[in-house]
Order: C-alpha cells, then structure tokens, then sequence
C-alpha cells in the first residue's frame, strides 16, 4: 500500500512527526486504528491510502479502493454542481467540508459528514487529499424517522393535516402561476362513533385503516390523500380538468366505502360524507379552500350524509349568520330573552286539557321570535344547550306549581332532553335538585327523549334513567317511527309513554299503510302498558280517526297551537269545558 508524501499539508503548514520514527508509526497506529473512514489521494484523485474503517463503512477492501477515483463511492444524490464547488474549494488550498450520501460496494447507501484537506509540498504545490469520514447514516435515518412522524398519521401512514398545508400552498402556487384548477375535497365517515361505541375503538382503528386503503385506491399519484384527524380525511386533486371531474373523483371515494368492511370477524358499515371546494382564477388560498371545504361538509351532514356538496359563496354567508347568532345566543339567558310556550295534550274523547310540552322561544332584540329549528341547534353545536337545557325544566317545573299554587288543576309538563345534556354526569342531580327548589312532585314531570338520542345512550346514560324514573320521573319516547323504531328501546329503557310522529297523522287518511303501522304500535303500547300521544293533529277529521285506532290522546294545532303561561292557564280554569278548535284548523 503506498504511503502518502507527509512532508507537509493544509495551506503549506508542515506537520511535525512526534518523536522521529516513533512518531510515524504512532501516526500510522492512529490512522489504522481511528473509528473515523479515511482515505488518501494523489493530486489527481487517484486513491493511494485507505484505513480498516473505510474498508467496513464501504464494504470495499484497500486492493479494491487504491488506484481508483472516489467516483465508485458516487450514489447519484449529489448534483454535479456539488462536485464542481468541493474540487474549486480544494484545488485552491482550501479544505472542504460537508456532507456526503454515498453507495457502499452491496448498494446500500450510507451518509457521510465528509471533510477533505489539501496537502501542499514546500513549493506550496498540492500533492495530495485527505478525506476523512464520519459516518451520520444512523443520525439521518433517525432525523428521517422524526421528520416522518410528524408529517404523517401514526395510525394509517398517510400524511397529516401539516403535510397536508404545505401541499396545498406548493400546489396552489402551481395552480396560480399555470392558470390551472385546483381542488380539495373533506372526506369525515357517517356516523362513525356508532362503531367505535358498538364495537370498540380497535375496531374502530381498523375501521379507518381500510378506509384509508379504499380511498388511495381511488386517487391518482399525482394527489394527496390525507388524515387530517379522528375520522375526518383529505385530497388535494392537481389540476382536474373540470368541477365535473373533482364531481366523478368525490362520487367515486363515496362509492369505494360502500361494501362492508370484515373487521376481526365483524361486519361494519360506514359511508362518507364530501365537501369540495375549488380554487378560483385568482391565486387560491390554501387556508380559505380548506375551511370551504368545511362549509361543504358540514351542508352535505345536514343534507342527509353520505353524498358531496360543492361550496357555494351562500355557505359563507350562511356560517357567518350562525356565528354571530350563536355569540348573541350567549347573552340571551342573561337578558331574559328566552322563553317557553306550553301546547296542550288532550284527551280525545273529552277534549280536556290533560298535560302540556314545554317548547322553547327565543324573542331577538332586533329579530323578533327566532325559529327554534335556527338557534337550537346552534346550541347543541357550542355547548350552550346543557345551561339553556336545565333553565327550560327549571322554568317548566316553577309553571307548574304557579298553575297549582294557583288553584288550577294538576297537569304534567313534558320537557325535551337533548343528548348533551344526557351525557351530562349531573343529569340526574341536576333534576333532583330543580324537583327539590320547586316543590314539584316528581309523577308531573315528563322527560321527553328522541330516538335519535336513545340510539347512543351508553350504559351510563341508561342507568340515569332507571335512576330518575324510580324517583317517580315519566320517561317518553318521542317522534317513535321517525327513526329506527327499534323495540330494544321498549325492552331496555324505562319508557312511560311513546308519542307517534306527526308524519304518520298526516297520511293516516291517505295511506293505508301508515294507518296500519299506527294501529300496529297502539296495540304494542298497550300491551306493554305503555300511554301513547299522536303529534301533529291539525285535521278535524283527526281526532276521530285517531280514537278509531285506539288511540286516547293528541296535540297538534287543531286543538290550540303553543300558547304563553296565561293562556293555559285560562284553559285549565275552564275545568270541564272541553278545549275548543280554531275557527280555522289547520
């Protein structure tokens, strides 16, 4: 093995061996032995030296490497740029360092901090090089590791929400500069908290990693799929040609979550709903597409689920409306804005007064009486149902006892739960207490449930309601045979009453199906003792009809709409006097 000339180095400095010979076979113990790869080279690149650790890092012996240029060790990775500098830095006498990925002789690549010294001879001509090398492979790849953990879900291996953003401004500067389209589509999964309290959050995990491989098998390499978290999922599509290709694209990830999954020997099936929103002419901004996209979503929930909506200026618009009402909505309990109007529940037969349900109003300073259906469920969606919820069966239980207090007969009031205020842990102390401060006997409250509410009751939720019912609270079931109908509601929950939805009164005329379903659930109530209340009476014909069916007692506006405190209680002082219909029933 040649030995390089080492009479000087670096810039002309001449190294000083310690100790004469000795010093020199001291050097040469410390380059044989350091843990660092070093290599020697003549003035034209030429490899004259090697030590054992470049002999490991590389793979290749000293036989292999002496004689030969560094370009065998070259991996592709560096631009020839990056050559062209180390060689301008090194033939001026400079030493040149930075960092190296390489290719070991069984093509694997390894990365190197590389550090490369001029050796001059007394005439200050450069006569050879010395590379040292110090191996960072296992740091990079660790760098590698982290860099890929934060930019990708740990769960499905797709990137995230961060990845996500800096595609999106890469490719919406592309789509600016091109005059070209851009889209992104917000995928969330319908109804997917159903499987994870159905089935448990393992096989909800496995849920969403299939769900992830269906819908990267429905996009092209030049998109990006994401999860943006939870159960919510994104594609950024490049350059579609036109809104009815990103139409085809969201019609088709749609479609991909339609069969069933078998998960760990269950059968589970979800389905998506799509916002989409697309770029403008104009430079698109990465933050507003995402929140439209948003805005399309939450239209394409309430539209009916598992379908695509575009977004539209309107939606814009619309969220704006919903903000500001919902930030007014926070003043309106201390304002005494709200308000409740009670509607009467009558007996069929002697069309006397036999309960009331609490409705909620809302008189706006500037709006007047804001629809229910507006502000609740703003409500439900920022929290404030649970206070709004307690102050309406505070309120309705205080009704009462005026009514009582006042002489006027004894009726129950029905009031709404909503699923919020359900999950609540103080439900039950909640109604205890408001029983307690109004003095009202629990047997004339009725807490009135949806079955939509009754579909994710857990375990807890049920006991609650076993609790408030051995108390002596009546427990209903409301719009029963709108939803899923299900007779475990009947076997599990401790139900008092079921009221049948308006919108099998309405055809029960017309429909002989619906009659026959209505008559179906009378003689099911009966049987299980269970009371029932039709809603939505506003036909003279109705109450007939109804009792035909054997059904005993109804509301709706054929008997009196919602009417303030007052106003019940000049029916309820009518004392045998039946309820009188509207002059014009509705």
């Amino acid at each position: 093995m040649k030995r390089p000339d080492r009479s000087s180095e670096g810039g002309g400095a001449k190294p000083q061996a310690p100790g004469g010979d000795g010093g020199f076979r001291l050097l040469s113990v410390a380059m044989e032995t350091a843990a660092n790869a070093i290599f020697i080279t003549d003035a034209e690149g030429r490899i004259d030296f090697v030590n054992p650790a470049f002999e490991r890092l590389s793979g290749y012996s000293s036989e292999e490497a002496i004689g030969k240029t560094p370009r065998f060790l070259k991996s592709g990775r560096q631009e020839s740029s990056f050559y062209q500098d180390l060689w301008r830095t090194i033939l001026a006498g400079r030493a040149w360092s930075g960092r190296v990925v390489n290719r070991r002789k069984d093509g694997g690549l390894f990365t190197v901090t590389q550090t490369v010294t001029p050796i001059a001879d007394e005439r200050g001509r450069v006569t050879h090089f010395v590379a040292i090398h110090e191996d960072v492979t296992a740091q990079i790849e660790a760098e590698e590791r982290v860099f890929h953990m934060a930019r990708h879900d740990y769960l499905t291996n797709l990137p995230n929400r961060y990845a996500l953003t800096d595609r999106l401004e890469h490719q919406a500067r592309l789509a600016a500069r091109n005059g070209r389209l851009l889209a992104v589509l917000v995928i969330d999964l319908d109804h997917f908290k159903g499987v994870n309290d159905s089935f448990g959050h393992t096989t909800g995990d496995a849920l969403l990693v299939e769900v992830a491989r269906r819908l990267a098998g429905n996009v092209r390499e030049v998109d990006l799929l994401a999860r943006l978290g939870g159960d919510e999922f994104a594609v950024v599509q490049a350059d579609p040609d036109s809104p009815d290709r990103v139409a085809e694209l969201a019609a088709r990830l749609i479609s991909s979550l339609a069969p069933p999954f078998d998960l760990q020997s269950q059968m589970v099936y979800t389905g998506a709903s799509i916002g989409i929103a697309i770029s403008p002419p104009a430079e698109p901004d990465p933050e507003e597409l995402l929140k439209q996209a948003d805005l399309a979503l939450y239209r394409a929930k309430e539209d009916g689920r598992n379908g695509y909506r575009f977004f539209v200026e309107e939606m814009n618009t619309e969220i704006q409306q919903r903000m500001a009402l919902g930030q007014e909505l926070h003043r309106a309990l201390e304002r005494d804005e709200l308000f409740l109007e009670y509607q009467p529940q009558v007996d069929l037969r002697s069309r006397r007064l036999v309960g009331v349900e609490a409705l909620l109003r809302w008189r706006h300073p500037a709006r007047g009486v804001v629809p229910p259906l507006e502000f609740v469920p703003i409500a439900e969606g920022n929290g404030l149902i649970v206070p709004i919820g307690e102050w309406v069966l505070r309120t309705a239980c205080l009704q009462v006892m005026r009514w009582q207090r006042d002489g006027l007969p004894a009726i129950p009031v029905a009031v709404n739960l909503s699923a919020a205020q359900l999950r609540t842990r103080r439900l039950v102390e909640s109604v205890t207490e408001i029983l307690r401060e109004t003095e009202l006997e629990p047997r004339f409250l009725e807490l009135e449930l949806t079955e939509t509410v009754l579909i994710k009751a857990t375990p807890s939720i049920e006991e609650s309601l076993h609790v408030l019912s051995a108390l002596g609270v009546r427990i209903s079931l409301d719009d029963f045979g709108k939803g899923y109908s299900s007779l475990e509601y009947l076997r599990r929950f401790p139900l008092n009453k079921l009221k049948i939805d308006h919108s099998f009164v309405h055809h029960i005329e017309s429909n002989q199906r619906d009659a026959t379903i209505l008559r179906a659930v009378v003689s099911l109530a009966a049987q299980l003792g269970l009371d029932i209340v039709a809603e939505g009476l506003d036909l003279a014909s109705h109450p007939e009809l109804l009792l035909s069916e054997g059904c005993d007692e109804g509301q709706g506006f054929f008997f009196s709409e919602p009417q303030p405190p007052q106003e019940v209680a000049r029916l309820l002082a009518g004392g045998s006097k039946r309820i009188k219909p509207p002059a014009v029933a509705r």
